[in-house]
């Protein structure tokens, strides 16, 4: 393959990237707050059909109702899909705080948002207040992928040549951070979750130090500059796959060689580096499913908001609206606040 950068995954995101997500997911949701404080959520979704897929959680049935679920697919190449949901919850319910089902396994590792709505009365006025907080999603840790420690000259420079048209002092410097960033992003899961082994006193420092130490080795043996490179010029949807594929190479070597180290009666052990080791994996997958998510929120509270970080529209007095992307929630909360007054 013989083609400029741009028709590819971007590279920034193809060496992080364990879902293949080409489009955004348009995420907009209304927030009715009635005078008796009962709080009505209508959550619409659209865009490609592979942003509903798992790991992301979208409203299901039985807590939410689904209004409506569409899937256009007259272009086979980009099918769409937009699904609609409702959920009423009375005042001094607790409010939802993930689209995750409550029984889901990992259920914490979704996106979440605490959501609270007051209301309360002064006097001859009633206030409504509204708090919800979308929870920083770990990101930086796991990236190399800028500030000083990545040449966005040199990335520029080679998506606008393409890799193969680039010069080769520029493909072979290319290589050697695409190919660090990749291994750098599968070490640091397994930092983590050997990290918390030492914590839980399941396992000595002396062993987190081996592993690791093991596995510096192993990924400068498997995933190599020539190794990327046979993956990026494969065609340009075969890409993510033969990612994925070395990814699950690589996790389940992990897993082959931990047992070795703590032996056969840790078996125990063995099964909560495992399940701590998808966690943290599924954690990272979700985040990067999220960056291509543009939220859009609008909330409508009873009488005039009088006080709000969100964005107002003077001829609307009761409503408020915020917008943000999924990358935003990069290592960082993001809250709502709004409070009205309805004077009697």
């Amino acid at each position: 393959m013989n083609k400029p950068a741009p028709a590819w995954i971007p590279f920034v995101i193809v060496v992080l990237l364990t879902l293949t997500c080409l489009s955004c997911l348009e995420r907009t949701e209304e927030i009715t707050v009635a005078e008796d404080g009962t709080t009505t959520f209508i959550a619409r979704f659209e865009g490609n059909v592979n942003n509903f897929r798992p790991p992301v959680a979208l409203p299901s049935e039985p807590e939410w109702a689904i209004l409506e679920r569409k899937v256009d697919s007259s272009d086979v190449d980009h099918i769409r899909m937009e699904l609609k949901a409702e959920l009423v919850v009375p005042y001094g319910t607790p409010l939802p705080d993930t689209y995750a089902k409550p029984d889901a396994p990992n259920k914490e590792i979704n996106l979440q948002f605490p959501t609270e709505v007051r209301r309360w009365s002064e006097g001859g006025r009633t206030f409504y207040e509204f708090k919800r907080t979308y929870l920083a999603r770990g990101y930086g840790c796991y990236n190399i992928t800028g500030g000083i420690l990545w040449d966005q000259e040199l990335e520029d420079r080679v998506l606008e040549k393409g890799i193969f048209n680039a010069s080769e002092e520029d493909r072979v410097e290319y290589l050697d951070q695409f190919t660090s960033a990749f291994r750098y992003l599968h070490w640091r899961f397994l930092w983590e979750t050997l990290g918390k082994l030492v914590r839980s006193g399941d396992i000595p420092v002396s062993t987190k130090e081996n592993v690791e130490t093991w596995a510096k080795h192993y990924l400068e043996s498997v995933v190599t500059p020539v190794r990327i490179l046979g993956i990026l010029g494969k065609d340009d949807d075969s890409i993510g796959v033969a990612l994925d594929q070395l990814k699950k190479e690589i996790h389940e070597q992990f897993a082959r060689y931990f047992p070795s180290v703590t032996g056969s009666e840790q078996s125990e052990v063995q099964r909560k580096f495992k399940n701590l080791f998808r966690a943290a994996t599924l954690d990272y997958d979700v985040t990067d499913a999220l960056n291509a998510h543009q939220f859009s929120i609008t909330l409508r509270l009873p009488g005039t908001i009088i006080t709000a970080n969100g964005l107002i529209d003077p001829e609307r007095p009761g409503i408020v609206d915020w917008y943000f992307k999924g990358e935003d929630l990069h290592d960082k909360d993001i809250s709502l606040y709004a409070l009205s007054v309805v004077e009697h």
